[in-house]
């Protein structure tokens, strides 16, 4: 892919009129496959390591892991540096960037955990919205095996009010959904080194895998170099975590 003016041009539109853009063959599938295999090799050996229900849970009450939160794996910072994702990321903050951290959404066959409806910017209390999730597919992503669904151009409408969800991985879920209405809801489906890159305001969520397929996703996270954390909010935030775990 080639970032000229006109490509990012394009990007930036897409994503600051949905939420979202998709990226098709960002990365090669074939160095996505290793990747995906010394991942899992990494958080199947370290698993015990991980906080229970703080960095790690599983899929029901089986081995399996649904999601890694504060991932630290070595190799995530050559990830984290790739030249492109960073040229892109900047231009559509129009800042430089701050890394705020990585996770990885397992969601296992025939077990994965859905995530409830949500925006990211209701756990990360960033206080100028400039934040953007870097979704990277390290399997094939379809609505059978429940892949992530957006609600186009709800970023538009700033920060709406979350309650408890009470499910594990995902602790927030949007409080009133009628407002959903008005907006359309889109399942975009993603092979193996494509990208999504969504806005930490765009309202999403996934449902459960029930198929034979893993639907697993890497995300790596960036907010603007003029960001800071609303720290009241992020203490409500907190406080409604320790209830769930």
């Amino acid at each position: 892919m080639t970032l000229n003016k006109k490509k990012l041009d394009k990007i930036k539109k897409g994503f600051d009129e949905n939420g979202y853009i998709l990226l098709n063959k960002f990365f090669d599938k074939n160095k996505i496959a290793l990747i995906k295999k010394n991942l899992f090799n990494f958080l199947n050996k370290k698993k015990r390591n991980f906080k229970k229900k703080r960095e790690i849970h599983f899929a029901n009450t089986s081995k399996l892991i649904n999601s890694v939160h504060h991932l630290k794996w070595p190799y995530i910072q050559k990830f984290r540096g790739n030249k492109k994702i960073l040229k892109i990321v900047k231009y559509i903050l129009e800042d430089d960037l701050k890394n705020f951290g990585a996770e990885v959404f397992a969601k296992p066959a025939k077990v994965g955990m859905p995530a409830p409806i949500h925006q990211d910017n209701f756990y990360w209390n960033v206080n100028n919205g400039k934040g953007v999730t870097v979704w990277i597919a390290l399997d094939e992503s379809t609505k059978k095996n429940g892949a992530i669904f957006y609600y186009k151009k709800s970023h538009k409408v700033g920060l709406l009010d979350h309650k408890c969800s009470y499910a594990p991985g995902s602790s927030q879920e949007l409080e009133n959904k009628k407002i959903l209405k008005q907006f359309k809801k889109f399942t975009p489906e993603l092979n193996v080194g494509d990208i999504l890159i969504h806005h930490c305001l765009v309202v999403h969520g996934s449902k459960k895998n029930l198929s034979k397929n893993d639907r697993a996703g890497l995300t790596l996270r960036y907010i603007g170099k003029s960001s800071k954390i609303n720290k009241s909010q992020k203490n409500k935030y907190e406080k409604d975590l320790k209830k769930q775990i």
